[in-house]
């Protein structure tokens, strides 16, 4: 079931930059969504430098348990669990140090982040530029490339010379947006959608991804990863089998993490029983809560089997965990 509330609405080597780096002709003050079609092909998705910049590589290592507390060794049992979780939605590969790194990273919210945070693409930076403007002004501005009716498309042409299924070497991004909305929060929203390709089976989910993520106007650039002016995001992984990822994460304030692992609307029956059963630490459950504090810090871990969603026994309602455990300090949030 989706859980995302609070916002409505590299080692990869770039080949071609079809729509990137161009003059869009437009006067620079325009107050119109600057957004044009992007058409991009790499050599690979897969990311294998700089790993310790992508979205889940803090939590991976934050989760190690403190080595002198109490119940390590099953402490150590939830962490690799947790770190199995992660690695099939977000297509994680560790290294065998303790924590473990990250040799690679292959997902769509990481691969555009890393375009967008690199500089790739000159027409996202043209739109951060608007954005940058209309804070400068003081005035509400969009960068949206749905609205213009506009694509951005990712092609892996390794995957596609290998012949294999469409949704592993097109990746295309149906929603690729900034906006700010200085009379209501202040804030800068920038929306990231990613849509599996290919043919799916009739009546189930298709695999999709969404990151939302807001920041503050003060320090925001049009150039790089804007990680110091985040302060909060949420986001979406489902893969196939029906199974789904949330998470939110809070960058200032309470700096913590809130995982949900459980089933899609499909795989729950409309909500109605539990989801896709997978094991976690040596049990057998379909729904997890995993609740990161980066302060204390500290993991919260709550399960539950055959409970339905919203109920008060399903692991996203429940009060106590199953699992609690200090951490190492790391060093990371902050």
């Amino acid at each position: 079931m989706r859980h995302s509330c609070f916002f409505v609405a590299v080692s990869f080597t770039l080949l071609t930059l079809s729509g990137c780096r161009i003059d869009s002709g437009g006067d620079s003050s325009s107050t119109r969504n600057p957004a044009t079609n992007v058409d991009l092909t790499f050599s690979s998705f897969d990311l294998t430098l700089q790993t310790n910049n992508t979205l889940l590589a803090d939590l991976v290592q934050a989760v190690e348990p403190d080595p002198n507390a109490a119940n390590s060794a099953e402490s150590q049992a939830v962490a690799d669990s947790i770190r199995e979780q992660l690695a099939l939605f977000a297509g994680l590969d560790y290294t065998g140090d303790t924590p473990p790194g990250l040799l690679s990273v292959r997902n769509p919210l990481d691969l555009i982040r890393r375009v967008i945070g690199e500089n790739e693409v000159a027409n996202f930076q043209e739109g951060r530029q608007y954005i940058v403007r209309r804070i400068e002004q003081g005035e509400a501005g969009e960068y949206n490339n749905r609205t213009n009716r506009v694509n951005v498309r990712f092609t892996d042409q390794t995957a596609l010379l290998d012949g294999q299924p469409e949704q592993e070497y097109n990746w295309p991004y149906p929603i690729v947006k900034w906006v700010y909305t200085p009379d209501s929060s202040n804030r800068i929203t920038r929306i990231l959608t990613w849509t599996a390709a290919g043919d799916f089976p009739d009546g189930s989910t298709r695999p999709s991804a969404t990151l939302a993520t807001q920041f503050k106007p003060a320090g925001f650039s049009s150039t790089g990863y804007n990680d110091g002016a985040r302060t909060n995001t949420e986001g979406t992984l489902v893969i196939p089998g029906e199974r789904e990822l949330s998470f939110t994460r809070a960058y200032e304030g309470l700096d913590s993490d809130t995982l949900i692992i459980d089933g899609t609307n499909v795989g729950t029956e409309d909500n109605t029983q539990g989801g896709p059963e997978f094991t976690f630490a040596g049990n057998t459950v379909d729904c997890v809560k995993i609740r990161m504090d980066y302060d204390t810090p500290e993991v919260h871990v709550f399960t539950s089997l055959n409970q339905a969603p919203g109920s008060a026994d399903y692991c996203s309602e429940k009060t106590t965990p199953e699992y609690q455990y200090a951490t190492r300090h790391t060093g990371l949030r902050p």
